[in-house]
């Protein structure tokens, strides 16, 4: 069952929205709200797949929440009745963009879209997490979802419930899941946590200095707490001698 939540309004169009969705059997709504600042609060919490948005809302407009939950992994179908942003919404990474008043079938159909790209997102992340041979890690943000492998991961930053990954090639990957799940998902003899806020690729260690840091690849910089110290020397004796 897909998970559907609303933004809207004017709450005569926000109704008729959830009547036209609990029709369908197979989806189910999680949330409405009229505003920015609710969307902001109940979004996160209700963890919904799709969102179905006005643009303009009574206290700003829609893509302020876009922009501010950049991590958060659900299908984005606005509905306004302004075609003028249709380009602005393409570039949020937007699904679908439907004008007022909306006809049934063309909401139908968008859902439908939406609940396929979600299913079948979930369904290789399911094999993906529950394959315990698998080196691959699933990263999913707001308009992305990334397959990467073990090997191309550095190591992470944890800021709250946020997890940013620094990849061998570059590129950071920021999403909304904490570094204590990831580090429970991926390998313990390649990764290791050694600081609150860090998850490392033991592959990729340089040197320890006795200031309390690690030398990284690339000569990246990272802290290490004093209670994990002895099990880092540990770790690094190991991959030395194997």
């Amino acid at each position: 069952m897909a998970k559907i939540f609303i933004v809207e309004d004017e709450a005569e169009i926000r109704e008729e929205l959830i009547q036209l969705v609990s029709a369908r059997t197979h989806d189910g709504i999680v949330g409405a709200c009229g505003s920015v600042k609710e969307a902001l609060l109940l979004i996160p919490s209700a963890a919904p797949d799709i969102v179905l948005m006005d643009i303009e809302l009574s206290d700003g407009q829609s893509f302020e929440i876009l922009e501010r939950l950049p991590s958060t992994p659900f299908s984005v179908i606005f509905v306004t009745a302004y075609a003028h942003y249709a380009l602005r919404a393409i570039k949020a990474g937007t699904l679908d963009y439907l004008l007022k008043p909306v006809k049934e079938k063309e909401l139908y159909d968008a859902l439908d879209k939406a609940s396929l790209r979600s299913n079948v997102l979930h369904a290789v992340q399911k094999e993906i997490l529950f394959n315990k041979q698998s080196t691959m890690l699933v990263l999913k943000t707001l308009n992305e979802t990334y397959f990467v492998r073990h090997s191309d991961i550095l190591y992470c930053k944890g800021d709250g419930g946020y997890t940013t990954f620094f990849l061998l090639d570059g590129r950071e990957i920021t999403t909304s899941t904490t570094l204590k799940e990831y580090e429970t998902l991926l390998p313990e003899g390649l990764f290791l946590r050694i600081h609150k806020s860090f998850l490392i690729c033991l592959n990729f260690i340089i040197s320890y200095h006795h200031d309390g840091f690690v030398f990284l690849q690339g000569g990246i910089q990272v802290p290490v707490s004093t209670r994990k110290k002895d099990l880092l020397m540990q770790k690094m004796t190991i991959n030395n001698a194997s």
